[in-house]
């Protein structure tokens, strides 16, 4: 799964672009976001022609967050793991910089039909609290994803190897999902979509250069990373991202190599590409101390999974 590697020069300006007459303001979510149509003739060859794409902004606290969720599909990419095509795009006319995210199935497509897990969740706890989602718990999604069809679970699996490598905190009910498509309609798990919240982007540039400079702190960083999910409907208690990838391998043993060949790729490939970002010409982007500090997570988080995926314990 190559995808595509972004250049300098393929920043889109999406100024002349049409808004989704149905949804030109996203309601989901808590950061701002606006669905577009892209030229039916695409200005770049990566760009699907008259379709959908969301533009995602970062926090105002963290004005560059939107990277994370370009980082993460080229992260995805390499490790074999389905995410939405993520792009550094502009506004050229009100000078605003955003993520440019492909929609996962084309909104004139009559033979595909997506469930958000908040639908499962809701039918097997009746009582499920939406907007906190703290009944959103492991155990329930395995068993949604076992009724649906058991070949879903290695998927998960997968994007649960993914979140714990980017630090994903926000995998929540409403940010996985099952598509159906063809006639008659098959499952299968919609990709690792937002990823924003992840790779460190709520530390601020003033106090990067501390955890850089002192491994021990950036490891605790790290332990303390949690999944949004808890352990079942009852427990409060978040699981940790790497207590929550090997109790998996102790639930699953046969998924040990599928989930080790995710960290097979060549993560000097990401740090070249992740190194040119800061060339990129839109009006917010990554400092050279943030990439550096980006590098640091991946390279003690994949050792750290490595540890896990390979312990017999």
């Amino acid at each position: 799964m190559s995808g595509h590697a972004q250049l300098a020069s393929e920043v889109i300006d999406i100024s002349s672009w049409n808004p989704d007459d149905r949804f030109p303001a996203y309601p989901e979510g808590t950061r701002e976001k606006s669905l577009w149509i892209s030229p039916q003739s695409p200005p770049l060859p990566f760009l699907i022609g008259g379709h959908r794409y969301l533009f995602k902004h970062a926090s105002r606290r963290h004005p560059a967050q939107f990277w994370c969720e370009v980082i993460a599909y080229r992260l995805g990419c390499l490790m074999g793991i389905s995410v939405p095509p993520a792009y550094a795009a502009w506004k050229s006319k009100s000078n605003e910089s955003a993520a440019l995210i492909e929609w996962f199935y084309r909104r004139d497509d009559k033979n595909v039909r997506y469930e958000p897990g908040t639908v499962h969740m809701k039918r097997l706890i009746p009582n499920f609290d939406v907007k906190k989602g703290c009944q959103h718990n492991i155990l329930t999604v395995l068993k949604i994803l076992s009724e649906i069809d058991a070949g879903l679970i290695p998927d998960m699996a997968r994007i649960l190897v993914f979140d714990a490598l980017i630090g994903n905190t926000d995998r929540h009910q409403g940010n996985w999902g099952i598509l159906w498509r063809g006639t008659p309609p098959r499952p299968e798990l919609a990709p690792a979509f937002d990823n924003g919240t992840s790779l460190g982007h709520e530390i601020l540039d003033d106090k990067i250069v501390s955890f850089v400079s002192d491994p021990a702190q950036t490891k605790r960083y790290i332990e303390k990373g949690q999944h949004h999910m808890r352990w079942n409907q009852t427990e409060d208690k978040k699981c940790g991202h790497f207590d929550l990838i090997k109790w998996l391998l102790n639930q699953y043993p046969g998924l040990r190599q599928n989930l080790f060949g995710c960290l097979a790729f060549d993560m000097d490939v990401l740090n070249t590409w992740m190194r040119v970002l800061p060339n990129f010409p839109v009006p917010v982007v990554p400092t050279l101390e943030r990439i550096q500090w980006i590098e640091c997570l991946l390279r003690v988080r994949i050792e750290r999974l490595r540890a896990v995926l390979t312990s017999r314990d």
